[in-house]
């Protein structure tokens, strides 16, 4: 059984959540709890991760749907097995950017290749079965989320319209409804400063430290 804390942060493109990450790792670095926590990315961080991770977000590649299901789910299988079960074994706060969820919401609402059921059943098998204990979603209208990135460079999944912004977003819907229990919703309208307040807060209360 593991010993540590697995934590996720989830949303649609440009809703912010990069930026909470970038927050809560210069809390942490700040604390004397630095030792104890580990970030990480879905898909890449491992060696095998990072290379698939350049193949899905090139805007030189263009993957059957569901090739691109199955790369997403061999990077986390690399991701679980070598760095997160290892981590979470020594006792690790584990904080991913993504994890399957991202694969339902993405892969299985948005690109609709297989049933949901399916596709839940290949996250989860991806991930070995473990679950982040607290998910943050930060929720953004779509055609919010649009405006935001409008002056910036994207990547191939963030080239994709409207439509399919809007069908993420029905996928974490449905996945916050699902797991009340784990998923934190968040506003991601709010500031980024109330955003973090929110997050920091649930977080020293799931650890038991007072960041």
């Amino acid at each position: 059984m593991n010993k540590g804390i697995f934590i996720s942060f989830e949303g649609g493109d440009s809703c912010g959540k990069s930026t909470q990450i970038n927050m809560l790792k210069n809390c942490v670095e700040a604390s004397k709890y630095r030792d104890r926590f580990l970030f990480v990315r879905d898909p890449g961080q491992s060696p095998i991760g990072e290379d698939i991770r350049k193949i899905l977000l090139s805007l030189d590649s263009q993957p059957h749907p569901l090739t691109e299901l199955f790369l997403y789910l061999a990077s986390r299988s690399e991701l679980v097995n070598k760095i997160i079960i290892p981590a979470l074994d020594q006792g690790k706060i584990v904080v991913c950017d993504r994890f399957y969820h991202s694969t339902i919401a993405y892969q299985g609402f948005a690109r609709d290749i297989l049933p949901i059921d399916q596709v839940e059943q290949l996250a989860n098998l991806s991930a070995c079965h473990i679950q982040p204990l607290k998910i943050f979603y930060l929720r953004l209208d779509p055609q919010i989320a649009l405006q935001r990135k409008q002056d910036t460079h994207f990547d191939r999944m963030e080239k994709e319209g409207i439509q399919f912004r809007e069908k993420v977003q029905n996928g974490y819907d449905y996945l916050a409804k699902k797991e009340p229990q784990r998923f934190v919703v968040i506003d991601a309208t709010k500031s980024p400063e109330e955003i973090f307040d929110k997050i920091k807060a649930e977080i020293s209360k799931t650890t038991g430290f007072d960041l």
